[in-house]
């Protein structure tokens, strides 16, 4: 085991190590909650082009949302485990003020 963390890239811990179970389970939940909310807008590809367009758009702005929060969520693991903010910062692609404002205030909404 402590061979495979010392050639790990990042924190070199591993993740089922680091982040705790119900952490590792909402963010599996959450995708796998996106996973289905996808699945279903295939379905509803019939009827007037506004009607169609308005289903598909509030289904990918759900979606979308719960994907937002799944990032947030493995990012914040990422960093509680170790590896450091301007290393999950560059996997995000943004500077890590950003994200840790966004992190913080993500922390904050859910506290409320």
């Amino acid at each position: 085991m402590l061979g495979k963390e010392r050639k790990a890239p990042g924190s070199g811990t591993m993740w089922r190590a680091t982040v705790p179970a119900e952490q590792r389970r909402l963010i599996t939940s959450t995708l796998d909650s996106v996973q289905e909310q996808l699945l279903q807008l295939r379905g509803v590809q019939s009827g007037p082009t506004a009607d169609v367009a308005r289903r598909l758009l509030r289904g990918l702005g759900h979606s979308a949302g719960l994907i937002e929060n799944a990032w947030k969520r493995t990012a914040l693991a990422a960093v509680n485990g170790g590896v450091p903010l301007e290393e999950v910062a560059q996997w995000v692609n943004m500077s890590a003020a950003v994200l840790r404002d966004m992190l913080t205030a993500g922390g904050r909404e859910e506290d409320s």
